[in-house]
Formats: C-alpha cells, sequence, structure tokens
C-alpha cells in the first residue's frame, strides 16, 4: 500500500515544481520597439500643388507670303532659329521681272508727269499774262495732276514688286526652335496656305497648370503682395526643371471641372522646360513661421480622425491631432500637440493604448523641401 502512494506524491510534487515556471511565461510582454520624433517649429511654405503642361509663348506657323518653288531650304529640322533668319529661298525670277516692269512703267509715268508739270506752268504763266485761253489753261492742269497721280500708283508697284521679291526670302519671325520642314526643295508652295514649319519660343516659356476655384482668393492675396514663385519638377525623377513667376490667372471657372487655369513664366535658358511636356508644379504662396511639426509617417487614420502615439518616458499614449495641411513629407499640426513631445514615426502598427515601448531617437524631421 505504502509503496503505491509514494509514486502519485512524487508525480505530484513534480507537478507543483513546474508552476512557477509556468507563471512566469504569462507575465506582462516585452516593450515594443519604436522610432521616436520630436514635434518642433518650423517656418513652412505654403504652397499648392498641381500637375501643369509646358507651353510655348509663342507657336508660329509658318507660311509663304508668295507662290512658287522652294529652292532652298537654309535650317536642319529641330533647329533653333533666331528672329531674321532666312529659313526658306522661294524662285524669285518671275518676282525679279516683276519689279523690272514696274520700274520701267515708274520711269515712263516719271517723264510723262515732268512734261505735264512743264505744260502746265507754261499756261500758267500765259494765263497771267492775258495771252492764253482758261479752257486749255484747265486742260493743261487737269492732265499735270492725272499724271501725278499715275506717276504715285506706278510708284506704288515698284514697291508692291520690291516687297514680293523680298518675301521669296522666308525668314524666322521669332527666336525658338523650329520643327521638321514640311517642305523641301523642289517642291511647289501656295500663298498664305502651305504650313512650311512650325516654329515653337523657348525662351521664356509657359506652364499652364490649374488649380481649385477655392484657391483663387488665397492665390490673388498673396499675389497683391508679389509674385508668387513657382517650382517645376520632373514627375518620376524629382528633379528641378526651373523656378518661375506666376504670371497669369485665367477670367473664367471651368464649370466642367471646377478649376481655374494659371500660366507661370520661365527663363528656361537651359531648355529643360519642352512644349506639351507634363511637369508638377508647386506654386509657392508664402511662408508660415513657427508652424509645429512632425513626420507625415507618424499620423494614423482612425474612426475618430487623425491619431498619433506620444511617448511619455516607457509608455504610448494614443492621442487625437487635427493636422491643418501637409509640406513635404512633414504634417502641420493645429491641435493636439505641443512643441517637444514625442510621437512614434515607426512600429505604430505594433502599439497599443498604454503600452510599453522601447523608443529609439530618429534622425530630426527635415524641412519642407526648399524648391
Amino acid at each position: 500500500m505504502t509503496i503505491r502512494v509514494l509514486p502519485l506524491i512524487l508525480i505530484l510534487g513534480l507537478t507543483a515544481c513546474k508552476r512557477p515556471s509556468g507563471e512566469r511565461s504569462a507575465s506582462a510582454p516585452p516593450p515594443v520597439p519604436v522610432e521616436i520624433a520630436t514635434a518642433r517649429l518650423e517656418t513652412i511654405p505654403i504652397e499648392l500643388h498641381a500637375i501643369g503642361t509646358v507651353e510655348p509663348i509663342a507657336s508660329v506657323q509658318l507660311k509663304a507670303k508668295v507662290a512658287g518653288e522652294i529652292l532652298k531650304v537654309n535650317f536642319a529640322d529641330g533647329a533653333s532659329v533666331k528672329i531674321g533668319d532666312p529659313l526658306f529661298e522661294i524662285d524669285p525670277s518671275s518676282y525679279q521681272a516683276a519689279l523690272k516692269r514696274a520700274q520701267a512703267n515708274l520711269s515712263i509715268a516719271q517723264f510723262a508727269a515732268a512734261n505735264a508739270t512743264e505744260q502746265a506752268e507754261r499756261y500758267t504763266t500765259l494765263i497771267k499774262r492775258g495771252v492764253a485761253s482758261k479752257e486749255q489753261f484747265s486742260q493743261y492742269i487737269a492732265t499735270a495732276e492725272s499724271q501725278k497721280s499715275e506717276l504715285d500708283a506706278r510708284r506704288a508697284d515698284v514697291d508692291e514688286a520690291q516687297l514680293s521679291l523680298d518675301w521669296t526670302q522666308i525668314k524666322s519671325p521669332v527666336t525658338g526652335r523650329a520643327g521638321a520642314a514640311l517642305l523641301k526643295a523642289g517642291n511647289i508652295v501656295q500663298a498664305n496656305t502651305d504650313v512650311l514649319t512650325v516654329i515653337n519660343q523657348m525662351q521664356p516659356i509657359y506652364v499652364a497648370f490649374p488649380l481649385p476655384e477655392g484657391s483663387l482668393n488665397d492665390v490673388r492675396e498673396w499675389m497683391a503682395k508679389s509674385k508668387p514663385a513657382v517650382f517645376v519638377r520632373e514627375p518620376d525623377s524629382g528633379e528641378l526643371l526651373g523656378t518661375g513667376e506666376l504670371a497669369f490667372i485665367d477670367n473664367v471657372v471651368d464649370r466642367t471641372s471646377g478649376m481655374i487655369s494659371y500660366k507661370a513664366t520661365f527663363l528656361n535658358e537651359d531648355e529643360k522646360l519642352w512644349p506639351g511636356q507634363f511637369v508638377d508644379v508647386t506654386l509657392r504662396l508664402a511662408e508660415q513661421p513657427n508652424a509645429l511639426v512632425i513626420p507625415s509617417t507618424a499620423i494614423m487614420e482612425g474612426q475618430e480622425g487623425s491619431q498619433v502615439f506620444v511617448v511619455n518616458g516607457d509608455k504610448a499614449e494614443l492621442r487625437k491631432v487635427q493636422v491643418e495641411r501637409t509640406a513635404g513629407d512633414l504634417s502641420l499640426i493645429k491641435e493636439g500637440l505641443k512643441e517637444g513631445e514625442n510621437v512614434v514615426i515607426t512600429g505604430q502598427l505594433r502599439v497599443s493604448n498604454g503600452a510599453k515601448v522601447l523608443s529609439k531617437t530618429a534622425p530630426a524631421p527635415q524641412e519642407a523641401p526648399q524648391s
């Protein structure tokens, strides 16, 4: 009987010895490792963002003013051209002949006008002496006036012929970049009909972009103080392509989209901006001093709105905040935080309200990018 009882006591004893170990395994979880950042005051730009399109300030469809055969094209497709550069030459032969004919007719008219004037002057003297009839005098005066008018007409013919001859040399009306030559040497061009090439002014250049109509009052308010700066970047790489000034606000709201069109002017000296190109646009209206900012990664959106975990000592407190706006990677906090408080920026998903955390300070929040 005693032999049977001893094993049972031994088993109970072993079981009792294992309980303390089980109780330790059910104790509080270890602190959650997190990264924190400190809320601090910064000067943050007030900006609006949009997608814009590069547009030339001037785009010229070059046409011939006279018809004829193209003898020569004086530029390469896509070349930069300056105002006054000769781009196309039209066969001038017929226009040179027309000019010579007009000059010959002008010489005839000059001789006739001089002769008529001389006759009129002679009869003016005779009529004063009373030895000529008034009818003859009137006739010679009328002839002289008619010849003067004929002379003016012939001079106009010469000017017109000279102008037509000059137009056989087709010059660039603007400084910019030419497209492809749409007609080559040997082609017959029609006056004021055929497009020879398209020239886009590249320097300066426009960037057009839309903004919601609700932003109009803010933009106009800041424009009254100074010209807001506009920054454009390459959408994929974020490369800064240029810095310009707001130059134009459209006078109508697009009722379909509720947007207003704006244009900014850029010097574009390096020609990084190209007509038709899409760019990211940042319109900087002003700068807001003493803005309380934290990294945007600290913000969590819940049913009650924006929230952050605030670290006090080794505990995390879930707190509701009001975000005014974002600027780059930073969020401006309107309510809910104070300067110097620490917030969790990584590891929030493993943290609960009141939980212990093992915090590591992250690099200080970067200022909004200065474009």
